[in-house]
């Protein structure tokens, strides 16, 4: 898989279409483009793509349990919830939306890109390009066009091919929900922290934040799983600096 250059839309990897072009994934993408307004510009943003990059480097991936969806191009009175009102979907905590298709496996999480943390906590333009340059970690720092069929990434597949989890974004809007997600994906993909993220996660997370953390992973992961990655935080505690 090659390199992409940052920022520059360019035609995906074969392994990236035939994502996308699997039935299933392909309806419900129509079905969305079907709903939405001409207007409406939808990307995919993160994990899957992210994952379908990770298989072709390292053999393997980790699961694929939803696809992130950013849709730009509309006004702020557009409502995802009335566009959904028939369908399985409920509200999310980030003013999204999670879709499960009947029948589908996955679940679409769908979000306006106003209401994008990263441009909504610093009141940025809602483009494409502040959508890329403010999501959180190289390894997530990839978009595809839905409609264009497209990709444009940020040190995404670089970040991969290292098995390295670095900061994409300096703009940190919730500290607690940043960590969560650091040790999440390292727990996920067994990457390697960068020395940036290592030293945030040592050494500026106050009580209250680890509070936050551990009640975010019991909730995505269960107590258990929560417990075993809580317990690799406190390892990497336990290290004065990113070299030892």
């Amino acid at each position: 898989m090659a390199i992409l250059s940052k920022g520059q839309w360019v035609r995906p990897d074969p392994a990236i279409e035939r994502f996308f072009a699997q039935p299933a994934i392909r309806g419900n993408l129509t079905f969305l483009r079907e709903r939405l307004p001409r207007e409406a510009q939808i990307v995919v943003a993160g994990g899957a793509v992210r994952n379908v990059i990770i298989a072709a480097f390292h053999g393997s991936a980790p699961p694929t349990p939803d696809i992130d969806i950013f849709i730009g191009g509309l006004g702020r009175d557009f409502s995802l919830e009335g566009m959904l009102k028939d369908q399985k979907a409920r509200p999310t905590d980030l003013k999204g939306m999670r879709w499960h298709p009947a029948d589908s496996p996955l679940a679409y999480d769908l979000c306006l890109l106003h209401d994008f943390l990263g441009i909504a906590a610093y009141r940025l333009e809602p483009t494409m390009a502040n959508l890329l340059a403010g999501i959180d970690f190289t390894i997530n720092a990839i978009l595809f066009d839905v409609d264009r069929r497209t990709v444009a990434e940020q040190g995404c597949t670089a970040a991969v091919r290292k098995r390295e989890i670095d900061f994409n974004s300096r703009r940190i809007p919730d500290k607690a929900l940043i960590a969560y997600r650091a040790l999440l994906m390292a727990h996920k993909t067994g990457f390697h922290l960068g020395p940036p993220v290592f030293d945030f996660l040592r050494n500026r997370l106050e009580v209250g934040a680890l509070r936050q953390i551990k009640g975010y992973l019991q909730a995505k992961l269960g107590k258990a799983a929560a417990t075993v990655v809580m317990g690799e935080y406190d390892l990497l505690c336990r290290h004065h600096s990113y070299q030892a």
